[in-house]
């Protein structure tokens, strides 16, 4: 119980400190500190996106440029995946918001797939509301709906506060007589801090001390419904009303007493008023009734929030709304014509599925280790490629036919030319991604679009985590050939896919079909048991390389047309002093690999050289394309050997052993356990003598 002892002790310490750093402090003073930070007193856009811009950003070399998005946002980084273009988006919306131009006054509503990430966009921003110390923040004291101070300042001094000194047409002489801020203020009081006006009005002069007003300090908080709501529409069209904005206080309107032009006839409780200078969150908020959407609109536009049927004046809001719905709500609330004058109420920003297997890769990665039992599942290895094969299927399923490559093709186009196995272009032109992503998008049901359907990253982790307690029971392995056993098996268990949309997904799983996920699987397995077979031969592998980059060169300088020199540094034979010919043998036995024929040969080679001589990383590790033809050689040249080595029942001479435990040691190195090492073996073993 020591242990228990201290952690009490440094909570007691905790409490201590956060209540040392709650100020209490009158307007008079608060206004000074605004003077000398006025993004203490900033509106909520301003402060979210104050948020987002703090967190840093990353700037993108145009190679890494998905989607055309040249930054992405620190903010978002470590939770969300393959959405940089849709984190951009947001990020303008609050940028513009924090300059009052003209659509942040629509809703932002977020529209995607089931299990997007629309939900997750604003968590991140709950959270980071919630850790936000930048900047104290000041309420009027004992206001339910956390009012901004500068409220308190009378009319009158609005447009001076709205003034730096220097702006000032009467500065210096303005000096200790104009409240100069720079800060134009916008809002009034709510009817319970302006009733604060009368208590602190004098009897006998009528003057209001509004400068003698407390202000206290207050933090964000989910829990405690400080700065951020959360509204989801029920079948109670009234008290979702009540819910939103708040409810009469019985106690008070039902006393003759008081009536219902008391200040507090009415209770702010609801969810805009509880979101004052933070956000309200909508979800499904194209699903409300009409005159729930006004309320939001009067937010968003100008606002301000009416209480229905009370004697209230429009009351002051600083939130910003953010709502998310599915694309089934969002096409029936698009399509209907009765809401045809509140579609242009909306900036709508879509939230699709990742796209490259990288990204998605790296969402289950996250899922698994954060949200699933891991300390459990790590009893169970997950074998290099296991995830990716999990990944290719979930893209499959999410992209639109193309007119210019397959799916496998466009898969690995759109992740940088490399999924699970290499792209193979051979005679084929340079592949357009921009092309690939506009025949995608350029679609106008956004239900079609590419990312906006298909299988979501929560169904495949459905299936992962099935496969990954099952082999965790037995200590055991989660294979590629595991995962694609627990996808087929787990439509089973789905709601909402019909027969069509499964036996699609089943095809991309079948064994022995074209272009799909169980055929680069097979590529993949083939292509692992050749690496690691070459692993022995790694450096003949290199040295091959740079052998055929000096014959290309030599042979390159021989037949120069047009800018031959004087004079040629032909290398010569060391023993004959003749001059050196290129070895065309060796150049031609590994192009010939490549799928290239004599008369491309010369154009082949010039563009190696191009590329040698533009990038200064060039080399055996960097130029895989190459290294891949030579690794080909190599594996014909050693086939036979290959052959006895993946044959269990054959007797291995003294080299067949050697080569074969230096490739259990190359799977080793890679991350393969002698489990999933085994399949790898067994499974090549059957895929190359078919």
């Amino acid at each position: 119980m020591e242990g228990f002892d201290r952690f009490v002790e440094r909570d007691k310490e905790r409490k201590r400190q956060q209540k040392a750093e709650h100020k209490e402090i009158t307007l008079r003073e608060y206004l000074k500190l605004v003077e000398e930070d006025p993004a203490i007193a900033q509106l909520s856009p301003a402060r979210i996106y104050e948020i987002i811009m703090d967190a840093g950003i990353v700037q993108h070399p145009e190679s890494e440029r998905v989607d055309g998005v040249e930054v992405s946002y620190r903010l978002f980084d470590e939770e969300l995946f393959g959405i940089r273009k849709t984190i951009y988006e947001i990020a303008r919306h609050f940028a513009i918001g924090a300059s009052r131009g003209s659509t942040s006054k629509q809703i932002l509503i977020l529209i995607g797939p089931p299990a997007s990430g629309k939900s997750s966009i604003v968590d991140i921003f709950k959270k980071a509301l919630i850790r936000y110390n930048k900047h104290p923040l000041f309420k009027i004291k004992g206001c339910r709906k956390h009012e901004e101070p500068l409220h308190l300042l009378p009319r009158y001094a609005r447009d001076q506060a709205a003034l730096q000194k220097d702006e000032c047409p009467e500065y210096p002489g303005c000096v200790g007589t104009h409240i100069h801020l720079g800060i134009k203020i916008e809002g009034d009081l709510c009817p319970i801090c302006r009733s604060l006006l009368s208590e602190y009005r004098d009897s006998e002069t009528g003057e209001v001390r509004w400068w003698d007003i407390p202000v206290e300090t207050f933090t964000f908080s989910a829990q405690a419904r400080r700065g951020i709501g959360s509204f989801e529409p029920s079948d109670d069209k009234s008290s979702s009303i009540d819910t939103l904005t708040g409810k009469e206080n019985v106690g008070i309107t039902s006393n003759p007493k008081y009536g219902y032009d008391h200040p507090q006839a009415y209770i702010l409780s609801g969810e805009i008023p509880a979101a004052e200078r933070g956000i309200c969150e909508g979800r499904e908020i194209l699903a409300c009734q009409p005159d729930l959407l006004q309320v939001f609109f009067s937010v968003a536009q100008e606002k301000e929030l009416k209480i229905a049927g009370s004697n209230f004046p429009h009351i002051s809001v600083d939130t910003m709304v953010i709502g998310h719905t599915n694309l089934t709500v969002f096409k029936a609330f698009s399509g209907n014509k009765t809401y045809e004058g509140l579609h242009d109420r909306f900036y709508i920003i879509d939230v699709p599925y990742p796209l490259r297997v990288d990204d998605e890769v790296r969402v289950y990665r996250k899922l698994i280790e954060r949200e699933s039992d891991f300390k459990k599942l790590r009893k169970c290895h997950i074998a290099p490629g296991a995830l990716e094969i999990a990944a290719i299927f979930a893209v499959a399923t999410r992209l639109v036919k193309s007119s210019v490559v397959d799916l496998m093709t466009k898969i690995k186009v759109y992740n940088g030319d490399l999924a699970l196995t290499d792209l193979e272009s051979k005679d084929k032109q340079p592949i357009d991604i921009r092309q690939l992503r506009e025949e995608g998008q350029n679609i106008s049901d956004r239900a079609k679009r590419e990312g906006m359907f298909g299988v979501s990253s929560r169904a495949i982790l459905a299936a992962l985590n099935n496969a990954l307690a099952e082999q965790a029971d037995k200590n055991g392995c989660l294979t590629p050939l595991r995962t694609i056993k627990a996808l087929r098996e787990v439509f089973n268990h789905r709601m909402g896919i019909s027969s069509e949309e499964i036996e699609r997904f089943k095809t991309l799983l079948s064994v022995g079909e074209g272009g799909s996920v169980m055929q680069e699987y097979k590529e993949y397995v083939v292509k692992n048991v050749n690496r690691a077979f070459l692993h022995a031969y790694r450096g003949l592998a290199k040295e091959l390389f740079w052998q055929y980059i000096r014959e290309i060169e030599l042979y390159c300088l021989l037949h120069q047309k047009y800018a031959r020199s004087q004079t040629l540094n032909i290398p010569r034979d060391e023993l004959t002093g003749k001059p050196k010919e290129p070895d065309m043998k060796l150049v031609r036995s590994i192009e010939q690999h490549a799928g290239v024929s004599e008369t491309e040969a010369l154009v082949y080679r010039g563009e190696i050289l191009v590329r040698k001589g533009a990038d200064p990383t060039f080399g055996p590790d960097t130029y895989l394309p190459l290294m891949s033809n030579i690794e080909k050689k190599l594996l014909t040249e050693c086939k036979e050997m290959l052959m006895v080595v993946l044959d269990a029942d054959k007797p291995k001479s003294e080299e067949g052993k050697k080569r074969s435990n230096e490739m259990w040691e190359a799977f080793e190195e890679s991350g393969h356990c002698p489990e999933c090492a085994r399949e790898s073996i067994e499974k090549a073993r059957e895929f190359i003598k078919r």
